[in-house]
Order: C-alpha cells, then sequence, then structure tokens
C-alpha cells in the first residue's frame, strides 16, 4: 500500500527523529531558560539590596548608644511585614539562632540558620542563604552586624522577596517562562522542522530515486539499464558510491545475462550438432547394412566389402566423436589432471611428425620439421601434449590443399621452447578466427577437408590451460594459419 510504504520510508523514519530531536531540545531548552533566569533573578536581587540591612540600622534607629533598640526593632519588624511585604527581617543571635522575627508567627520552620553564606556574604561572595521558613530553600540575602561590626551580639538578617513577593512571583515568572518557552519551542520546532525536513528531502530523494531504479531494474528481468538520471553518481558521498556500484553491478548483470543467453544458444547449437555428427554416419551405417541384409546374396565380394568399409570407417568416425565428447566432458568437469614427468621434447616431436608423414604423401603435402637435435626437456604429461601436436597437425590437414605445406618448427627463446605449427593453406577469415576454439565450430571454408565435428582444438585449448600456458593463432585468408604455444625448460 503506498500510504504504508510512506510511514515505512527513511525519509518519514528520519522526519521522525528530527521531531523527537526537536522537541527533546526545546524542553532541555526550557529547563535551563527557567533555571538560569531563576538564579539570575536571585542573585541580581542580592547584589542590589547589598546594603540594604546596614541602611535599615541607620535609618530605623535600631542600634542606640551601641545596643540594640529592642522597640525600634519591633516597630520595624511590624511596619516591614505591614507596608513592605517584599523582605522578610529577622534577628540572629552570633550562632546563626533565630531571635526574633517580622514573618507571620508559626511560619518559620528553622531555629537557625547557617553562618556559611553569611561569612561569605561579609568577604565579598553573593550567595544564597538559607530561608527560615524552609527547611530546604535558599533565598537571596542582606545581613549586617548588630549592634556595631566592632562589638556584635548578632546579625539582622533580611530574606529578600518573601513569602507573599514569592507566591504573586512565581505565578507571573510560571506564567511567563511557560510562555516563552513555549513560544520558543514552537518557533524552534517550525523553523527546525522546515530546514531538517528539506535536508532529509534532499538526501532521501537520491535514495529513493536509487530504489526506483534497482526497481525498475528488477521488473525489467535485469536487462534493460535503468535511467541514468535515477543514479547520482557524481557526488562523493555514500549514496553516489552506492549508486556507482550499482551502476556497475547493473551493466555486469546484464553483461552476464547476454552471456548467459549466448551460453545457452551455444547450448542448444551444440545439442544440434551432436545430434546432427552423430545422425549422419549412423543413418549411413543402418543404411548400408540394410542393403547388406536386404541384397547380400545379390551382391558380388567387391561390393560387400566395399559397403563393409565404409561401414566400418562410420563406425570409427562415430567412436572418434563419441571418444572426444567424453574427452572434452572431463575436461569440462575438471576430471583430468596432468601427470607431469621430465621427456626430451626434441625427441617427442620427430616421433609425431612420423605418424603424419604417411598422410602427408597421400595428401602431396609437404611436412617439415625444423627442430634442434640436442635433447630440449620439458615438465609435461607427455600424453596430453601428443594429443595436443596430434590435433593441431590434423587441423592443418583438413584446411591444406595438394602441393601446400606444412612446417612446424621448434625453437629455444631463453628458458622457454617455442613450438609454431604453420600451414599454407586456405586460412581462417578474421571474423571467425576469435571463434577457432569454440566447440563444434567449423569456419565456413569451401576448402575444408574430411568430416570433422570440430572439438580438436576445444581440446587443445583445455590442454593448455591445464600446462598453465598459452595458445596463439594468426592467420590470413588465402596465405594460411600458425599456432604458437610455449613450453618451459628443465635445467639439464
Amino acid at each position: 500500500m503506498p500510504g504504508e510504504y510512506i510511514f515505512r520510508s527513511l525519509y518519514a523514519r528520519l522526519a521522525s527523529i528530527l521531531v523527537l530531536i526537536i522537541l527533546t531540545m526545546g524542553f532541555v531548552y526550557g529547563f535551563i531558560t527557567y533555571s538560569v533566569t531563576s538564579d539570575y533573578l536571585q542573585e541580581t536581587t542580592q547584589q542590589f539590596n547589598r546594603e540594604l540591612a546596614k541602611k535599615l540600622v541607620g535609618e530605623r534607629a535600631i542600634v542606640v548608644d551601641g545596643k540594640i533598640n529592642r522597640q525600634a526593632l519591633k516597630q520595624t519588624f511590624h511596619d516591614y511585614m505591614t507596608v513592605n511585604p517584599n523582605i522578610e527581617i529577622y534577628l540572629l543571635d552570633l550562632k546563626g539562632k533565630v531571635l526574633s522575627y517580622s514573618a507571620d508567627p508559626g511560619i518559620v520552620k528553622r531555629e537557625s540558620v547557617s553562618l556559611e553564606p553569611i561569612q561569605s556574604f561579609f568577604q565579598g561572595k553573593l550567595v544564597p542563604g538559607d530561608d527560615p521558613r524552609s527547611f530546604t530553600m535558599k533565598k537571596a540575602f542582606s545581613v549586617t552586624h548588630v549592634p556595631t561590626e566592632e562589638a556584635p551580639e548578632g546579625y539582622l538578617y533580611i530574606v529578600l522577596r518573601g513569602e507573599e513577593y514569592d507566591q504573586v512571583n512565581q505565578a507571573l515568572q510560571n506564567n511567563y517562562v511557560i510562555q516563552y518557552s513555549l513560544y520558543s519551542l514552537l518557533i524552534s520546532l517550525g523553523v527546525g522542522l522546515l530546514l531538517g525536513l528539506l535536508l532529509f528531502y534532499t538526501i532521501t530523494r537520491r535514495v529513493r530515486n536509487l530504489s526506483i531504479a534497482m526497481r525498475d531494474f528488477s521488473d525489467n528481468g535485469f536487462s534493460a539499464y535503468p535511467d541514468p538520471k535515477l543514479l547520482d553518481k557524481q557526488h562523493k558521498d555514500e549514496i553516489g558510491y552506492l549508486a556507482r556500484s550499482f551502476d556497475v553491478m547493473a551493466e555486469h548483470t546484464i553483461a552476464q545475462l547476454s552471456k548467459l543467453e549466448e551460453q545457452d544458444k551455444l547450448r542448444r547449437e551444440l545439442v544440434a550438432n551432436i545430434s546432427h555428427d552423430l545422425r549422419t554416419p549412423l543413418a549411413s551405417m543402418l543404411g548400408y547394412l540394410e542393403t547388406l541384409t536386404i541384397k547380400g546374396e545379390s551382391l558380388d565380394a567387391q561390393s560387400r566389402e566395399d559397403y563393409l568399409k565404409i561401414v566400418s570407417q562410420h563406425g570409427k568416425r562415430l567412436s572418434r566423436l563419441i571418444d572426444d565428447l567424453f574427452e572434452l566432458a572431463k575436461f569440462d568437469a575438471k576430471e583430468i589432471t596432468p601427470k607431469k614427468e621430465i621427456f626430451s621434447f626434441s625427441e617427442f616431436i620427430f616421433d609425431s611428425i612420423q605418424k603424419f608423414q604417411h598422410r602427408a604423401k597421400q595428401g602431396e603435402i609437404k611436412l617439415q620439421l625444423n627442430c634442434p637435435r640436442e635433447a630440449l626437456l620439458v615438465n609435461a604429461d607427455i600424453a596430453l601434449i601428443e594429443r595436443f601436436i596430434d590435433n593441431l597437425l590434423a587441423n592443418a590437414f583438413n584446411y591444406t590443399q595438394p602441393g601446400d605445406m606444412i612446417l612446424v618448427n621448434v625453437s629455444q627463446q631463453g628458458e622457454e621452447i617455442q613450438i609454431r605449427i604453420r600451414d599454407t593453406g586456405c586460412g581462417i577469415s578474421e571474423k571467425d578466427l576469435p571463434k577457432v576454439f569454440d566447440r563444434f565450430y567449423q569456419a565456413d571454408n569451401k576448402h575444408r577437408k574430411g568430416k570433422h565435428a570440430g572439438l580438436g582444438l576445444a581440446i587443445v585449448k583445455r590442454i593448455v590451460a591445464l600446462h598453465e600456458r598459452q595458445i596463439i593463432v594468426n592467420s590470413t585468408v588465402g596465405e594460411g594459419t600458425e599456432f604458437c604455444f610455449s613450453l618451459l625448460l628443465v635445467e639439464q
């Protein structure tokens, strides 16, 4: 469902996180603002009324002739309690014990206050002091020695912002802080949310486009390249790297699918070729055998012998084809591993060429070998190398005509021996050259002789790979073909 996708999308999750962060920041901001404002107002009040206690003693004649005027002090308590409830006045002894006060009876809970804030006050440090009306509350205060600083009997301790003031101020302050925090929160949330959503949209848009590209690529069966406009590859961040990686993956996937389709096509062609190469000689054999069965008595001895030779030739051809198929299957399944041994390649190549001399004479083709007489020792699988040479020579005979030449040249090149098998036959066209090692591939050439399945060079390629070597083929139409490979020499 589209709606469900929206709420599950990366953008929705990022937006939710952003809202949560902004709400948290707004709460923290409001709390800090409230705390700082309260401390600031208290410190300002204490600084502004620092000399209030000393002035009060002088103006109200609380000290007369070096003694505390109890009557004046009592009147001062009464007057300030009625006229200015903003402050509360306490008379303390030298140990901080509350002796008398201007507050309403029954609301004073402390019997004494701490002297540490009072001593700090006299030293010029402004810190909150104990509020006698509470066991926990701290208030701004002003204090002075009474009757004199030189001969103190106690302290006149004035708590600034008394109970009635606290009640009114607290109501106003709460209302102000709430409004201020609310306005700050709403503005911060609105601006931050808009900017954050815009920023997240910009980021998630690239991710969303990449997601669309991936979905389109999947819907198209991984065969059609996605719209390049959806891939933001120019950025150097993680999303750009992801887009570039997807781009490479898409190209690789398309190439692999194309290769698989080509392989599937080749597989079908392979089955068709195998069927054809098996069916043709088999049909011919059955035809001749049926003729022998039906007309055997009416045929002369020579005809019967010719028919049997033809059947034998087709049978051998079938046998060679089946052997090649099994051998190629073993190569593909990696069931064949080279059994290397040290042998003289010069002796080996002389023996291999000798096997083909009779065929060369019959076809009026000149077969020539150029090879040093000294022993050239190599470490290889002699049976596989023999099959390798036989297949290359047989291939050369298939594409040569009477009067052509097949030249096998062996030479030492540093720590290697280089073997070149060249013929002066019809050659292979440039378009056919890359496919000569494909199984069942036969170049379309009117000069090709014999009937072979096109497996010889495919086997050659696998033998070379087993020896961890390479084979190079060069050919020119009308001039001939050359196969070149090398083997490592063994130190004598």
